[in-house]
């Protein structure tokens, strides 16, 4: 007596990607939707920046922007490494920058998803993915202290006289950045978005690197903003440490404005308060905001599409291996 085999059917995991699935799609397009909306939104204010500088400024803040995009791609890196995970850079173009679009729906949380839910196309769990997006975000957070206070401090001669003993906050932020006191933060984290509290030790060495490159990139995007405030008529010996100290304050305080995505509207007023009246040139502030949103979001898009490409080519390499491995079979 012989035995059918049975049809295979449906299975509840099956069920859970289609889902997920159709989530990442939903949500990927709701992102670009609200991108596109508020360069939309501020497109007169936008033109009006650009017709104040060259085509030479404007690459050149352009590719500054990018530095500090992939300085920070390279922090998250550098935490990977720190948590044990360490990742390829191809991999983590993609599920880093692909999974940065998440910032622009508020509610502060979607990236860690994205880049959780693209790591496992690369064979890594969503635990040490959402463990070294949630790292990365606390280290970006003291990171941006740290150099706000200092460039803020050494923006003026009377700065770092009057205020020396801001140094002293600077100097927590340090402490706060070496792997014990880092652990036992992310640990309080974790707790309070309720997830898996599965840390493992952090590196010395990872977490260093990740600080450097999250360094770096505020001082990309301080050359950034000093070259267009330039551009704008702005002038000053310290303008370029203001400047620094100014944006990474503004990106600390839109980061914790977790309702608005990618900060938007919090950051810009920050930089507007920060920069009101700089060299003389009460514009040059407001122009800086608006220029500097739209190309944040240009180098976001263009590395999101740069990602894309490269999972894309690794589907394709997968795709053409199985199909070559079943034709042997």
């Amino acid at each position: 007596m012989t035995t059918s085999t049975p049809t295979p059917t449906p299975t509840r995991r099956s069920g859970r990607a289609s889902v997920i699935f159709y989530a990442k799609i939903f949500f990927g397009v709701v992102a670009l939707a609200l991108l596109v909306i508020g360069v939309v939104r501020e497109r007169s204010s936008i033109a009006h920046g650009l017709s104040q500088i060259d085509v030479a400024t404007g690459v050149l803040a352009v590719v500054f922007t990018l530095v500090a995009l992939i300085s920070n791609m390279l922090s998250w890196k550098s935490v990977m490494a720190a948590l044990g995970s360490p990742v390829r850079l191809p991999a983590a173009v993609s599920i880093f920058f692909v999974g940065q679009l998440g910032k622009y729906i508020p509610g502060g949380v979607w990236s860690i998803a994205s880049q959780a839910e693209l790591g496992r196309a690369y064979g890594i769990a969503r635990s040490p993915s959402a463990l070294a997006a949630i790292t990365s975000m606390l280290i970006g957070m003291v990171t941006s202290a740290v150099v706000g206070v200092v460039g803020l401090l050494l923006s003026s001669s009377d700065g770092l006289r009057t205020y020396w003993w801001l140094f002293i906050f600077a100097l927590v932020g340090l402490v706060l950045l070496t792997p014990p006191v880092l652990g036992r933060l992310v640990h309080l984290a974790l707790r309070l978005l309720r997830r898996p509290d599965d840390l493992g030790r952090l590196t010395w060495t990872g977490t260093i690197s990740a600080f450097c490159w999250s360094a770096l990139m505020w001082v990309a995007y301080g050359a950034q903003a000093t070259l267009l405030l330039r551009a704008f008529g702005a002038h000053g010996a310290g303008l370029f440490a203001l400047a620094m100290g100014s944006y990474a304050i503004a990106w600390l305080v839109g980061f914790l404005v977790i309702i608005a995505p990618a900060g938007l509207g919090a950051r810009e007023g920050v930089l507007l308060l920060l920069l009101s009246g700089v060299g003389g040139v009460p514009g040059a502030a407001t122009s800086l905001a608006v220029l500097s949103r739209a190309m944040m979001t240009l180098g976001d898009v263009l590395l999101a599409a740069i990602g894309a490409g490269v999972a894309s080519r690794r589907r394709l390499a997968l795709a053409r291996s199985a199909q070559a491995g079943s034709q042997a079979r």
